[in-house]
């Protein structure tokens, strides 16, 4: 009964409170990789670049992408004794770990192109992303797990059911120039992007710390409570009005996107050898995104420090089994008037991360339409940077951690009448937490009238069962392709056959 007491509890408190995550996510679908064909290959490697065409337009197309600790099988399962489906918390709590990340993203492609120009290739591309990461924390794990008592056995008086960084959402313009050159002696291309990032909204609670109080029995519970939101936005916030988006202009909505700025670099190499070709990039070199413009933070209402309760008689709430729905009423407006926020314009400036990738590739070509392709893919998430804000509490500490996750890709790809191209692929992956063996993937690139080209690759999808799976990213869109890059070249070019100086 205890255990229920201080479930019921816990879920009441964050229905209104927040949970875990530690950086935002920005995953790379990798069987762009090795389908060069595509203009998409360049925002993976700056020295890619479609050879067989010297003009590209990448038309609008969107990345969905989506990662969680525990997938539907997780949650709901079939019970063949009592024939019917059950949700098991015990199990639930005992699959998640220490970074239990629920993973959104929306990533759109608006506009991009590139040309070539003898040996040099040039590209331009601009896209929004958008992210979003929400979770539990292994403490609030543990101490549903666990209750108030300790492994020893000994009641625990206090239970720190959420303390760090726990919240975590952005949105930012990334418009990006770049180029590639060929060095022909050397059968070496080299590229780099410059990106100018503006952010369109932030917000994560920076600071957030919620700890029970209990007796032996778990009759009477107490908790001290503080949460710190910390947003910032392209338009201003006002604390009456709200935003103001009638009233703005253009030119308004452009400042106040480029207030919030940061740089990153791109750098990308590619080396040919007959069949073989070895490439390497380095992507999103960058402090982050600055957000010193439209800055707030929200606090409780009620001062800097912790919010107090002084408990609440469980025993009004869950009565022999069943809910006192006007005890749940008042304890819940009572958390209410306590955690109402207060909005503190222009409180200061802070940096959020945007994770560096690195991109370790080989593939092998053969038959002229045939590819091995083989990835390392590396990921530096990290969390706040540097934060000013003079409305911190006492005794958070802030979360600088980083976390390096990585995946291995081997694909194989297939270029069938010259105009349909097949991928196939699976991952080794490694989240930061656990290593998962098996995520495929597949890819189809349809490229009508050698002009117009429509593509839909699906990676990481952690299991070809829909209801096992924890993970995908899916990417579809449109790109032009004008004008020849040489003479009559193989299906897969540049490499799977030796190519004279002048189809270089």
């Amino acid at each position: 009964m205890k255990r229920i007491h201080l479930l019921l509890l816990a879920s009441l408190m964050l229905t209104t409170g927040t949970a875990t995550v530690r950086a935002q996510f920005d995953e790379t679908n990798n069987l762009f990789y090795h389908a060069i064909r595509t203009p998409q290959s360049n925002l993976l490697n700056p020295a890619f670049h479609p050879y067989r065409n010297t003009f590209y337009l990448m038309l609008p197309g969107l990345e969905a992408q989506f990662g969680s600790p525990l997938a539907m099988s997780d949650i709901i399962h079939y019970d063949k004794a009592r024939q019917m489906s059950v949700i098991n918390i015990d199990t639930i709590l005992r699959r998640l770990h220490e970074d239990n990340q629920f993973r959104l993203g929306a990533n759109v492609q608006l506009f991009g192109f590139g040309m070539k120009i003898k040996d040099l290739y040039l590209n331009a591309n601009l896209r929004l992303v958008n992210q979003f990461s929400v979770g539990l924390p292994i403490s609030t794990v543990n101490a549903l797990l666990q209750g108030n008592v300790g492994e020893d056995g000994a009641v625990v008086n206090e239970l720190e059911l959420l303390n760090g960084d726990i919240f975590n959402a952005q949105s930012y313009l990334e418009a990006s120039v770049g180029g590639a050159f060929h060095i022909d002696k050397l059968n070496l291309t080299v590229g780099a992007h410059v990106k100018l990032l503006g952010g369109v909204a932030s917000a994560q609670t920076d600071r957030t710390r919620v700890v029970l109080e209990t007796d032996p029995d778990l009759d009477q519970v107490s908790a001290r409570m503080y949460y710190e939101l910390q947003a910032a936005a392209a338009v201003p916030y006002d604390t009456v009005n709200g935003f103001d988006f009638k009233n703005k202009t253009v030119s308004d909505y452009m400042k106040g996107l480029f207030s919030n700025r940061g740089l990153a670099f791109d750098i990308g190499a590619r080396w040919d050898m007959g069949p073989f070709s070895f490439s390497l990039a380095i992507n999103d070199i960058s402090a982050g995104i600055h957000w010193n413009k439209n800055v707030y933070t929200v606090v409780p209402k009620y001062g800097q420090g912790a919010i107090e309760f002084n408990g609440v008689d469980i025993s009004s709430v869950i009565d022999q089994g069943s809910f006192n729905m006007d005890s749940i009423a008042d304890y819940l407006q009572e958390r209410l008037d306590g955690m109402v926020p207060r909005t503190v314009a222009d409180s200061g400036d802070y940096w959020t991360a945007v994770p560096t990738k690195i991109n370790l590739g080989a593939s092998f070509t053969f038959l002229n339409y045939l590819r091995a392709g083989l990835l390392f893919h590396g990921q530096i998430d990290r969390g706040i940077l540097t934060h000013s804000n003079p409305v911190s509490a006492a005794g958070i500490a802030d979360n600088f951690s980083n976390t390096f996750r990585w995946n291995t890709t081997l694909s194989f790809s297939a270029n069938l009448f010259n105009w349909v191209e097949l991928i196939l692929g699976s991952s080794i992956v490694y989240d930061g937490q656990s290593m998962d063996f098996f995520n495929p993937g597949v890819g189809l690139t349809l490229s009508i009238g050698t002009a117009f080209q429509t593509y839909l690759m699906a990676d990481y999808v952690s299991s070809i069962y829909l209801t096992d799976s924890k993970a995908f990213n899916i990417k579809t869109g449109i790109n032009l392709l004008l004008g020849k890059g040489g003479k009559k070249r193989p299906m897969f070019d540049p490499v799977g056959s030796v190519l004279t100086p002048n189809e270089q």
